[in-house]
């Protein structure tokens, strides 16, 4: 018995040891202990080295990255300028055409490189989102503020389940009471514009994209539908992967990270995404954040 309370009485010191991370096999003679304590030795010490290898990577990937980022910048901005003091010469139709490919390949591979960037630093923790108590109606009205000129490009309806929101309107806002949530109002707000940037992107002109909130008891739901071409019922659970494209997608512009981001974003927040679609018949993008205790009258802004 008292043998038995001498090995617990080691493991759970190595234990606490390796949960310190202070944990270290040379602390421990295996001479003095029995095979299981030496097989624990070992195992902590592997799990030691595992974790420093992955940190060690985790440093190089983000350093790398940062790099990236910062190599980039002036190039890219080089190729916009040039790309478009091109375009003002006197070329021909097809020269035309090919500047502007020029740039359009800029501006993806500037959205890529920024795309990267913040899921490394929302992967590794470096960005922090902080969800506090926050009117979700100001969220939707940011995204959707900056989806209309995108939308109008298109000639597509970007409307709201209390009234139309139209690029001579932009300041118009929901009608009704504010709905409160758990929520990060900057990084959400980016979550939903990819969502409606998605939705947008993939819906035909003179086609409409709809944002609808409705209001639960455990959660707030956020309703984005297009009239799209829709989705795939095979393809339904790979939207949310990081580079990921639908095949049926590749003739238009995106690198497959927008829904990534949107979904880790909203799950930092507590909440989670789910993508419901009919090929030919549109999709339906939907956010659910926990609700949350109103705040004061007082403190209401809108």
């Amino acid at each position: 018995m008292i043998c038995g309370r001498r090995l617990l009485k080691k493991l759970d010191s190595m234990l606490d040891d390796a949960l310190a991370g202070t944990f270290s096999a040379v602390s421990y003679d295996e001479k003095l202990f029995s095979k299981i304590e030496s097989k624990m030795s070992r195992f902590l010490e592997q799990s030691r080295l595992r974790r420093e290898h992955t940190e060690q990577e985790q440093d190089r990937i983000r350093s790398l990255i940062s790099d990236i980022s910062h190599q980039t910048k002036t190039p890219l901005a080089n190729i916009t300028l040039y790309t478009g003091l091109l375009a003002e010469q006197d070329l021909s139709t097809d020269q035309l055409k090919l500047a502007g490919q020029i740039a359009k390949s800029a501006e993806k591979l500037d959205f890529l490189i920024q795309a990267l960037v913040k899921t490394s630093r929302l992967e590794n923790g470096i960005l922090t989102i902080s969800p506090t108590v926050g009117n979700v109606y100001d969220v939707v009205d940011a995204a959707v503020a900056e989806g209309l000129s995108l939308a109008a490009a298109k000639h597509i309806r970007l409307s709201c389940e209390s009234g139309m929101m139209t690029d001579d309107a932009r300041d118009d806002r929901f009608a009704g009471q504010p709905v409160y949530a758990l929520l990060d109002k900057r990084w959400c707000t980016e979550a939903l514009f990819n969502i409606i940037d998605n939705a947008v992107k993939y819906t035909p002109e003179n086609g409409s994209v709809t944002v609808t909130v409705r209001e639960y008891e455990m959660f707030v739901r956020i309703d984005v539908k297009d009239t799209g071409r829709g989705i795939a019922e095979t393809d339904l659970p790979k939207v949310f992967g990081r580079f990921w494209r639908s095949a049926a997608a590749a003739d238009s512009l995106g690198v497959g990270v927008g829904l990534y981001l949107a979904r880790e974003i909203i799950i930092a927040c507590g909440g989670y995404v789910k993508a419901a679609s009919q090929e030919r018949k549109g999709s339906v993008f939907s956010v659910f954040l926990p609700t949350a205790f109103r705040p004061s009258a007082t403190s209401d802004q809108r």
